[in-house]
């Protein structure tokens, strides 16, 4: 007994070097993982892995650091196609918000009251309720007119003779601006139903505006 005691000190100091000595055995150990999906460790990482993600431990085994995998050719070029876009949006935005404010400012400083928004909106429906009359004017005449010039070929072919070329100019004419009137028409109600939506949009903007600057 009185041996193993003298032997004490000895035991705790080799034991206490074992520590010490396998302490950095994990410093600098790198880890990765191959094709297969197995984790292997090693005082280097093979080349082939290089470009792929691995970890280096530090004396407790616990990772350190991490090297990210190297990025493809693909994937910096999709990175980069994705900042350009999501730089471009933040620009967009940013300039939306000020055409906001600029439309606000005009709303504020332009109408007092809900009621003056809904005349104006009335003035600029008349205005356009008028050009579609007068289109529609034009087009019954219009269509008067060509109906008479499509009359007279008639008869003028009835009796055998040449029809003269200006008729059939003035058929084409008529007929043009005809087209041209039913378009006008019909730009001019989209044009109207926009119009509705735009002093719609407006009228519930401006109570949000009103009511903001009554909070505050």
């Amino acid at each position: 007994m009185k041996s193993v005691n003298r032997l004490k000190p000895y035991i705790s100091s080799l034991f206490f070097s074992c520590l010490v000595l396998a302490a950095p055995a994990f410093a600098g150990l790198k880890k990765w993982v191959d094709e297969e999906g197995n984790v292997h460790y090693g005082d280097r990482v093979p080349a082939k892995y290089l470009s792929k993600q691995h970890d280096t431990l530090n004396e407790q085994g616990l990772i350190v650091n991490t090297k990210k995998a190297m990025k493809t050719d693909a994937e910096i070029s999709l990175e980069e196609e994705n900042r350009k876009k999501k730089a471009e949006e933040d620009k967009q935005r940013l300039v939306e918000q000020r055409k906001q404010a600029l439309r606000d400012r005009v709303l504020l400083d332009t109408f007092t009251t809900e009621r003056d928004i809904e005349i104006a909106r009335d003035a600029r429906l008349d205005a356009i309720d008028s050009q579609i009359s007068l289109a529609n004017t034009l087009i019954e005449s219009d269509e008067k007119k060509l109906e008479n010039v499509q009359q007279r070929i008639k008869d003028i072919e009835g009796t055998g003779r040449v029809v003269p070329e200006n008729l059939h100019k003035k058929v084409t004419a008529v007929s043009r601006q005809l087209e041209n009137s039913y378009g006008f028409i019909e730009d001019k109600n989209t044009e109207r139903q926009n119009t509705l939506i735009k002093f719609d949009e407006d009228v519930k903007r401006f109570r949000e505006l009103k009511s903001k600057k009554r909070q505050q």
